[in-house]
C-alpha cells in the first residue's frame, strides 16, 4: 500500500530557497545558475529536504509520528541542501539527527544574512502576484523602466515567458509591477518586453498614470481605544496598521483582497530579502487596485492615501504581542513626506482560520440573501461564532 507524503508545497520550497541565499545549507555551494542547454536555460541542483521524514515506512529518517500533517510539511521541517547533501543526511541519521539538522539550518541562515551588506544597490522586482526576483532598476525613462532580474525569489524563466504570452488573458489585478529600491508600483500598461543578459534577464515596460488617492487630511475616523472622533497623524497610523492586518480570506466584504504580511512572515521572516519583500508589499497595497469591495464599484488601493513608499526599516523581526514593529517613511496625497512607526499585527494560524471560516460563511450568507435564494441545508457559522442572519423566505 502506498503511504501519503507530506510533501512541502511551492511556496514552502521557495521559501526555503531565499532563506539559505540559494546554497546549500551544508556545503554552502550555490544551488542555481545558467545552463549551457539553452539561451534560456537555468539549471537548479537545491533540494527543499525533510528534517523528520514527510513519511513512515523503510528507510524514512527520523520520522517524528508525533507531528501533524502540517506541521511535516511546514517551514519549520525543511531545511535546503543540494543533491548531493540532501542524500549524504538520509544516509547517516546518527550524524544528522533533528537537532543537527536544525542547528545546521540556523546557523546557514545567519551566513545568508551576510549577504545584506555585498551588494546593497539590489532590491526586490516582483510582476504580478507569482513573479519575485533580487535585482535593480537599470533605466527610467518618459514611458518605459528597464530592471535587470538576478534570480528567481519565487517563480522562474518559464514563468516570465508565460507572463508575457499570457498577459491579455490574465486578470487585471494580477497585472503589475513593484520595485521596492525606488519605492515604486503600478499596473502594466502593455505586454512586458524580455530579453537575456548573461545569466541575468532584463525586464522593459511601462506603467499606468497613478491611480487617483484620497488626501491624507481629509481622512478621519473614530479612535478604537475612546471611541472619539481623530484625523491627522493619530488616524493615519490606525488606518495604515488595520488595512495591513487582513489577511486574503479574512474579510467578507472583499474576500479576494488583502494584505500578505502574515505569510510573508511565516515563510520569510529569517530571509535576507524579508525587509524588502514587506516593502514590495506596502508598495502593492499602496498603488494597486484590488478587486471592488461588496456593495460598490469604487476602487482604491488599500492605502488610499499614500502615493509613494520612500522608506522601510525592520529593526527586530521578533513579534511584540503579534505584532511586527515597522519604520516608515511615505509621500501621502496633500500632505508630503511623513514618517511614523507601525505595529503590524500577525496572525497565528490557528487564528487566521477562524477568522477566514467566519468571513466565509458571512460572505456566503450575504449573497443568499440578497439573491434570494433558498439552500438545504442551510450553511452554519463555524464552531463558537454566533451570528444572526435573516434569510428571504
Amino acid at each position: 500500500m502506498t503511504t501519503m507524503r507530506d510533501n512541502f508545497p511551492a511556496s514552502v520550497r521557495h521559501a526555503l530557497a531565499a532563506r539559505a541565499g540559494y546554497r546549500c545549507s551544508l556545503c554552502k555551494t550555490p544551488t542555481s545558475g545558467p545552463s549551457d542547454e539553452a539561451p534560456d536555460a537555468v539549471t537548479n541542483v537545491g533540494v527543499a529536504a525533510h528534517i523528520t521524514a514527510a513519511a513512515p515506512g523503510r528507510g524514512a529518517r527520523r520520522y517524528d509520528p508525533s507531528l501533524t500533517a502540517e506541521e511535516r510539511r511546514g517551514i519549520d521541517n525543511g531545511i535546503w541542501l543540494c543533491g548531493t547533501c540532501s542524500i549524504l543526511i538520509d544516509r547517516d541519521e546518527a550524524v544528522f539527527s533533528v537537532d543537527a539538522l536544525r542547528t545546521i539550518r540556523r546557523d546557514h541562515t545567519e551566513f545568508a544574512r551576510l549577504g545584506r551588506s555585498t551588494d546593497a544597490d539590489v532590491g526586490v522586482i516582483a510582476l504580478g502576484p507569482e513573479i519575485v526576483a533580487a535585482g535593480r532598476i537599470l533605466r527610467i525613462g518618459a514611458d518605459d523602466i528597464t530592471v535587470q532580474l538576478s534570480f528567481f525569489l519565487a517563480g522562474s524563466a518559464q514563468d516570465l515567458f508565460a507572463f508575457v504570452h499570457r498577459y491579455d488573458e490574465m486578470d487585471e489585478c494580477s497585472r503589475y509591477a513593484l520595485l521596492s529600491e525606488a519605492g515604486l508600483g503600478g499596473q502594466l500598461s502593455g505586454v512586458p518586453a524580455i530579453e537575456r543578459n548573461g545569466a541575468a534577464w532584463l525586464l522593459t515596460f511601462g506603467l499606468e498614470a497613478p491611480t487617483a488617492r484620497l488626501p491624507a487630511n481629509d481622512l478621519l475616523g473614530m479612535c478604537k481605544q475612546t471611541g472619539s472622533l481623530i484625523s491627522g497623524d493619530e488616524y493615519w497610523i490606525q488606518y495604515f496598521e488595520a488595512a495591513l492586518a487582513l489577511p486574503p480570506g479574512a474579510w467578507f466584504a472583499n474576500m479576494d483582497g488583502g494584505s500578505l504580511i502574515t505569510a510573508l512572515y511565516e515563510t520569510l521572516r529569517d530571509s535576507v530579502w524579508f525587509e524588502h519583500l514587506i516593502t514590495c508589499e506596502l508598495i502593492r497595497m499602496a498603488s494597486i487596485l484590488g478587486p471592488p469591495s461588496m456593495g460598490t464599484d469604487q476602487q482604491y488601493p488599500p492605502l488610499v492615501c499614500v502615493r509613494q513608499i520612500r522608506h522601510v526599516s525592520i529593526p527586530n523581526t521578533e513579534l511584540d504581542e503579534q505584532r511586527l514593529r515597522v519604520e516608515v517613511e511615505f509621500d501621502l496625497e496633500g500632505y508630503g513626506l511623513w514618517a511614523g512607526e507601525l505595529q503590524l499585527y500577525v496572525h497565528n494560524q490557528e487564528t487566521l482560520r477562524t477568522e477566514q471560516a467566519k468571513a466565509s460563511w458571512m460572505s456566503e450568507a450575504i449573497r443568499r440573501a440578497k439573491v434570494g435564494e433558498r439552500m438545504l441545508p442551510t450553511p452554519l457559522p463555524p464552531e463558537g461564532w454566533t451570528v444572526e442572519v435573516g434569510f428571504p423566505k
